[in-house]
């Protein structure tokens, strides 16, 4: 077998390059997102100010949205893109804080906030990953 020479040659190594390069572009456009959920319980007195705690890792853009889940039943309560727009449930209005890294804090907790806290973040292509808190 004869070593590669002259235009062949060049063509397959433009070919490994392109390959290469089409790869990359692949797994960085491809999306995907992360989400940690460092304390999934927290515990709180009546009156107290909390902390529910996540943080999400993705390439593009995001939704956050919480819900709390009880024997109640379930309640939207805040919903925003980073760095765009904010949507606050009327029953949260004066009691929720939002972080940019997918964060909440209720302010003046009471015995009805029991329950659970279930944050969903959307990739703009849709791509869905879920949180849950316990409180």
């Amino acid at each position: 077998m004869r070593p590669l020479q002259g235009c062949r040659r060049q063509e397959i190594i433009l070919g490994i390059v392109t390959l290469y390069l089409a790869a990359g572009w692949a797994l960085q456009t491809q999306g995907g997102v992360s989400l940690l959920v460092p304390q999934p319980n927290v515990n709180a007195t009546v009156a107290q100010n909390i902390l529910l705690s996540v943080e999400y890792s993705c390439k593009g853009i995001v939704s956050i949205e919480w819900k709390h889940v009880s024997s109640w039943g379930t309640n939207k309560i805040v919903e925003w893109k980073p760095g765009s727009y904010i949507n606050i449930s009327k029953s949260y209005k004066d009691r929720v804080n939002t972080y940019e890294n997918g964060s909440i804090q209720l302010l003046n907790v009471g015995v009805r906030d029991a329950g659970y806290y279930v944050v969903t973040i959307t990739e703009e292509l849709g791509t869905n990953i879920y949180g849950t808190i316990v409180l």
